[in-house]
């Protein structure tokens, strides 16, 4: 109880101010798995890409550049098109229950998005890392065998 109230309490300390209409933009998926979708910068007049990142409680928890063609929008003149984006996320960073994720273009507040992850998230991430790390390390024990 007290650590849900120290949490409430340290979120309205670190509120950020967002910049309304810098940037449109489109959230596919927000998840601990993966946050996916598109931005572009409404002021930019050359075909630069964005550089889109999210933090939890001031720190970066991924980081890419909205770079990702996609012909929807293209076809829509939403730049030129090359404004996607698809990244996975340091799952290790989130709590169980709510967390206040701001979205950042070219390091501008634009966003904050309530993300709630239950434990059984946290489990399956937990999961999904152990089996790419042992993955990885057959890999390496294959290569040394063979080389």
């Amino acid at each position: 109880m007290l650590s849900k109230l120290y949490k409430k309490y340290k979120n309205r300390q670190r509120k950020v101010q967002c910049e309304k209409g810098y940037a449109t933009f489109h959230i596919d998926e927000l998840s601990i798995f993966r946050f996916s979708g598109w931005v572009f910068e409404n002021s930019q007049k050359s075909t630069e890409n964005c550089l889109v990142s999210f933090k939890l409680n001031n720190v970066i928890i991924c980081e890419t550049p909205a770079s990702v063609f996609r012909e929807d929008l293209k076809n829509s003149g939403i730049g030129d098109g090359a404004c996607g984006f698809d990244v996975e996320p340091n799952w290790q960073v989130f709590e169980e229950g709510e967390n206040v994720v701001v979205m950042y273009v070219n390091d501008v507040p634009v966003h904050a998005f309530n993300l709630t992850v239950t434990n059984k998230q946290l489990m399956v991430a937990m999961t999904s890392q152990i089996h790419r790390q042992i993955e990885l390390a057959k890999a390496e024990i294959i290569e040394s065998i063979h080389s």
